[in-house]
C-alpha cells in the first residue's frame, strides 16, 4: 500500500517511535544498536499490540530509525539515560507517552514523517 493510500499517520510516527526509543535504551545499555534481527523482532511486536502495517512501510520506518535516534542524540537537552529509557516502557510493549524521553522522540519521529512524505496525512 503506498504512503498517500495509507489513512493513519499517527501508526507511522508511533511505530518510528517506539523503534527510535528501543535503539536509544540497547545504545545506552550496551553502546551498540539495534541488530537488523532485533529491529525485526521489535516491529512486529508493536504490529501485534497496535496493528499491522504494510511491509513497505515497516521497512521504510525501520531503516530510519537507527540514524533518527542518532539524530536525537545529538539535538535533544533531554539527556536519554537508561532510566529515562527504561521508564518509557512503563507498560512493556507499550511506550508510556507521558515520559519526557517518549515526548521527546515522539516529536522527533512526527517531524521526521510529516517531512519525509510531505502531504501524507491522515486526511489522505
Amino acid at each position: 500500500m503506498p504512503w498517500s493510500s495509507y489513512p493513519d499517520i499517527n501508526a507511522r510516527v508511533d511505530l518510528l517511535t517506539y523503534l527510535v526509543v528501543s535503539q536509544l535504551l540497547r545504545h545506552r545499555l550496551i553502546g551498540k544498536w539495534l541488530t537488523t534481527q532485533h529491529v525485526v523482532e521489535s516491529t512486529h511486536l508493536w504490529m501485534h499490540v497496535n496493528g499491522e502495517l504494510n511491509l513497505l512501510q515497516r521497512v521504510a520506518l525501520a531503516s530510519r530509525a537507527q540514524e533518527l535516534a542518532a539524530h536525537v542524540i545529538r539535538v535533544s537537552k533531554i539527556r536519554f539515560d537508561v532510566k529515562a529509557l527504561a521508564d518509557a516502557f512503563a507498560d512493556y510493549p507499550r511506550l508510556d507517552y507521558k515520559s519526557p524521553a517518549v515526548v521527546e522522540v515522539y516529536s522527533a519521529c512526527m517531524a521526521h514523517v510529516t517531512l519525509s512524505f510531505p502531504g501524507k496525512s491522515s486526511a489522505t
